[in-house]
């Protein structure tokens, strides 16, 4: 008898004991027009041996241009072990894709959810982030990426409340303001 296992139950399973550790805002320019805006949150997850794997969620409102949609598929079918591996030193393993459920699939937005694995991550996260991973992903995809911000070095609620009135001037269009002010409220 064959064991037939629901990859997207497993996956879910798994990023419960997942932290979002980081985020940064990218953008990329299509056709010579304005840059699209998106955001990558990045989650953590580490196991007793110090090995563990780094969750990358890309989200970009395509306003449900196919062509950019299709323009980001073929830029992300790009990121492959191999591509990744020549990046990182040894304390690299392997990637997997992450399947996106039914209700993160929407016309107007795209979503994609790169798992990577380390032989060795706890406490290199940082290192491997800013040195290793963003410059290798600015090398891959036609982002232009913003500094990596740290979730432990975010203000807390009531600060970024208190600063919230003089952003939202600033930003009040911007999709990565919108989703680094919900990533912040948590």
């Amino acid at each position: 008898m064959e064991t037939i296992y629901d990859l997207s139950k497993i996956t879910r399973s798994l990023k419960t004991d997942e932290k979002v550790i980081a985020f940064t805002g990218f953008s990329i320019d299509h056709d010579n027009q304005p840059g699209k805006e998106g955001v990558l949150k990045i989650s953590s997850y580490s196991r007793p041996d110090w090995s563990g794997y780094l969750t990358l969620t890309f989200i970009m409102d395509t306003e449900a241009d196919s062509r950019i949609q299709d323009v980001l598929t073929r830029n992300f079918s790009s990121i492959n072990e191999n591509t990744l591996r020549t990046h990182f030193k040894e304390e690299f393993e392997t990637i997997f894709r992450c399947p996106m459920d039914a209700l993160s699939k929407s016309p107007a937005w795209y979503f994609e959810e790169i798992n990577i694995y380390f032989k060795a991550l706890k406490g290199r996260e940082r290192r491997i982030i800013e040195q290793h991973l963003i410059p290798a992903l600015e090398k891959m995809l036609p982002f232009r990426f913003d500094s990596v911000e740290w979730w432990d070095q975010q203000p807390r609620k009531s600060e970024a409340v208190a600063s919230s009135a003089n952003n939202n001037k600033i930003e009040a269009g911007s999709l990565k303001s919108a989703l680094t002010k919900w990533f912040r409220s948590f």
